[in-house]
C-alpha cells in the first residue's frame, strides 16, 4: 500500500514556480524512499494552491507554454514541469475521467490506464487535487520472486480499495505497490512529482491480467521502443546487421533487450526449423531465466513448440 502522509495541518500554499524552486534545493533523492518522502509537505502546499493549474492550462491554450513539447504521455497527462537535464525529477498532472464521460466512452478505458493492474519501476509522490479523485484497488507482491515472462503466475497481495482523496499526499513505492486505476465518480485531477532517471529500465514494470494473478506483459521504460529499429537491422544490415544482433542476443545485460534482438534474428529466418534453430541457440538454452521463459513464451506462439 502507498505511503499515507498526514499533511491535514498544512495550509499555506506555494506557486508551481516555488515548489519546483525549493524541490531543486532540497537535493531529495527519488530513488530512496525516505528522501523522496521528505518533499512531501512541498507537494501538499502546491496542491493547496487552488489556482495555479487553471493558470497553468490558460498558458498552455494560449500558446504561452512549453511544458508540453516533450510529453510524451497521454493526453491525461498535463506536464507541469518537464524533465531537464539539470534536475532528477519532474512534476505533471493527471486528469481522471468519470465513467460516463464521452472522451472515455470513445476511447475506451484501458486509454486512461483505468482496469489496467500495474506496478511501477520507480518511486513518485501523488496528491489529490481536484475533485473526489479516482479509486483503486491496491495490491503488493515480492517483486524479486518473479522472473518476469507473460502469463507467469504472481502472487499479489489485495490490500484494499481506495480513493485518492482531496488533499491527501501518498508515495508509490517501486517494485512493491500494485494498482489498478478505476474511474472516478467525477472529473477529477492529481499531482505528481515524478523521477526523471535514465536506469529505471534497467528492471522492468509489470502489466498484470484483470484478475491480478498474472503477468500479462513487462513494460521497459526507455527501450520498448527499440524493437522496431532491430527488426530493421535484421532485414537491411547485412552482415554487420547480424554481427550486431548476435552480439545484443548473446550479451546485453538488460534482459528484455536480447529477447527482441532475439525476436529480430527469427523474424526473417525462412522457415520453421530455422527460426527453431535460432531459438534454441540465443533462447530456449539461454544461461537468464527471463530470456529462457520468454523464447519458450514466443515458440510456443509460433507454434513451434
Amino acid at each position: 500500500m502507498p505511503v499515507k502522509f498526514d499533511c491535514q495541518a498544512i495550509d499555506d500554499a506555494i506557486s508551481l514556480d516555488d515548489c519546483y524552486e525549493q524541490l531543486i534545493e532540497s537535493r531529495f533523492d527519488p530513488t530512496d524512499i525516505e528522501s523522496f518522502a521528505s518533499v512531501a509537505p512541498l507537494l501538499k502546499k502546491l496542491n493547496n494552491n487552488r489556482t495555479f493549474l487553471a493558470e497553468r492550462l490558460i498558458q498552455e491554450l494560449a500558446g504561452a507554454g512549453e511544458q508540453q513539447t516533450n510529453n510524451r504521455y497521454t493526453p491525461q497527462v498535463l506536464m507541469l514541469k518537464a524533465p531537464s537535464k539539470h534536475t532528477n525529477f519532474f512534476m505533471r498532472a493527471n486528469i481522471w475521467l468519470p465513467k460516463e464521460d464521452p472522451m472515455l466512452q470513445l476511447a475506451g478505458e484501458k486509454s486512461f490506464y483505468y482496469h489496467v493492474p500495474h506496478d511501477h519501476n520507480f518511486h513518485f509522490l501523488t496528491s489529490g487535487y481536484m475533485g473526489p479523485g479516482y479509486h483503486s484497488d491496491y495490491y503488493e507482491y515480492d517483486y524479486f520472486d518473479v522472473e518476469g515472462y507473460a502469463g507467469e503466475p504472481v502472487d499479489l497481495t489485495f490490500i484494499e480499495r481506495k480513493t485518492l482523496s482531496p488533499g491527501e499526499v501518498m508515495l508509490y513505492r517501486a517494485h512493491l505497490d500494485v494498482h489498478n486505476q478505476l474511474p472516478a465518480d467525477e472529473l477529477s485531477v492529481s499531482l505528481n512529482i515524478m523521477p526523471s532517471m535514465m536506469f529505471a529500465h534497467l528492471r522492468p514494470q509489470y502489466i498484470f491480467n484483470s484478475e491480478c494473478t498474472h503477468i500479462e506483459r513487462a513494460i521497459t521504460t526507455s527501450n520498448s521502443s527499440t524493437e522496431p529499429a532491430l527488426h530493421i537491422i535484421a532485414r537491411c544490415g547485412g552482415e554487420s546487421g547480424r554481427d550486431f544482433l548476435d552480439h545484443l542476443a548473446r550479451n546485453s545485460v538488460i534482459e528484455e533487450d536480447r529477447f527482441r534482438a532475439i525476436k529480430a534474428i527469427v523474424a526473417v529466418l525462412p522457415d520453421e526449423d530455422s527460426r527453431y534453430a535460432a531459438l534454441r541457440k540465443y533462447g530456449l538454452n539461454a544461461n537468464s531465466t527471463l530470456v529462457k521463459k520468454m523464447s519458450q513464451h514466443y515458440a510456443q506462439q509460433l507454434s513451434l513448440l
